[in-house]
């Protein structure tokens, strides 16, 4: 059984690394989601459902004190300021931060700002916010109207950015946050069927669902979604079955645990694989498979008895 197991992990890590995956140690997931002013109760409503699906999404990859949502009158310029001034602090170079900006925007045609109660968050304060995380392969979304204004500002190749516009110019409140976050737990959004939800997969999700729905209604689309930057295919957002551990036996989910642990540091291979030579690539992504697939075998064996 062993040998058939190693076998099939060796096949594992040729695939990984003919689809360009990225490796560090302990590298955590810090998730801030922030619900802007809605305006009118519908949009409310909605505003707030996507953020508690993109919190639920969440808590299958990291820990839940490591997911945090601001809304109403505590979604503020001084508390997200500090917020993430603290978040900066607390990460290392190996951490990765996914921002989530769920609301409206507003462009001047000179500067965009996104919507909160007392003054708003500019581009500078975004710039900022993106700019003070240490490493690199951070992520921010913002579903609002003339987002696509941050865009040229903003983008950099060490940070993906999504935006539900093109530019500054399509005003309309936007259908796109409502499809991307519906693929985060949709199994017709995973297209490589791995279990798990990445950037570029929930991108290609809701931009398929905006061009059907406005094609559906006969209407010009007033909006038109852009990424930039890289890793997107190699960045995970949810997992569709998270892995439940076992609460009968404590050598199980001990182990459990440790798949966990080494699923983080294989994503994180993924995305700093630029960074790393072929042959220490390789050799780090096949020792982490080939652990995975040993401690498998054993959580196989002790669920079997």
């Amino acid at each position: 059984m062993g040998e058939n197991r190693i076998s099939r992990a060796t096949l594992i890590s040729c695939i990984l690394f003919l689809s360009g995956f990225s490796l560090s140690a302990h590298a955590e997931l810090y998730v801030t989601i922030v619900q802007g002013l809605a305006g009118e109760p519908a949009f409310g409503e909605n505003f707030h459902s996507q953020s508690q699906t993109i919190a639920d999404a969440s808590a299958s990859l990291t820990d839940a004190e490591k997911i945090t949502f601001f809304n109403g009158e505590n979604a503020t310029r001084e508390n997200l300021l500090s917020h993430f001034s603290e978040l900066s602090n607390t990460m290392n170079e190996d951490d990765r931060a996914a921002v989530y900006l769920i609301g409206h925007g507003s462009f001047d045609g000179e500067e965009y700002k996104f919507n909160i109660p007392g003054l708003d968050l500019t581009t500078d304060d975004l710039l900022n916010i993106m700019d003070s995380f240490p490493g690199q392969n951070h992520f921010l979304l913002n579903t609002s109207s003339t987002s696509g204004a941050l865009l040229e500002p903003l983008e950099n190749d060490n940070r993906i950015l999504i935006t539900a516009t093109r530019n500054g110019n399509e005003k309309n409140a936007t259908f796109f946050g409502e499809y991307f976050v519906e693929a985060l737990s949709s199994e017709d959004a995973d297209l490589n069927k791995n279990n798990n939800i990445s950037i570029e997969e929930a991108f290609a999700y809701a931009q398929r669902q905006v061009e059907e729905y406005f094609e559906s209604q006969g209407q010009l689309a007033t909006e038109h979604s852009e990424i930039a930057g890289n890793g997107a295919a190699q960045f995970t957002l949810a997992r569709l079955s998270p892995l439940v551990i076992s609460n009968e036996n404590p050598r199980v989910a001990e182990l459990q645990e440790q798949v966990l642990n080494i699923d983080r540091q294989i994503e994180s291979l993924q995305l700093r694989r630029t960074e790393l030579s072929n042959a220490d690539y390789i050799e780090q992504l096949q020792a982490l498979i080939l652990q995975s697939a040993r401690i498998n075998e054993e959580i196989d064996q002790l669920t079997s008895e």
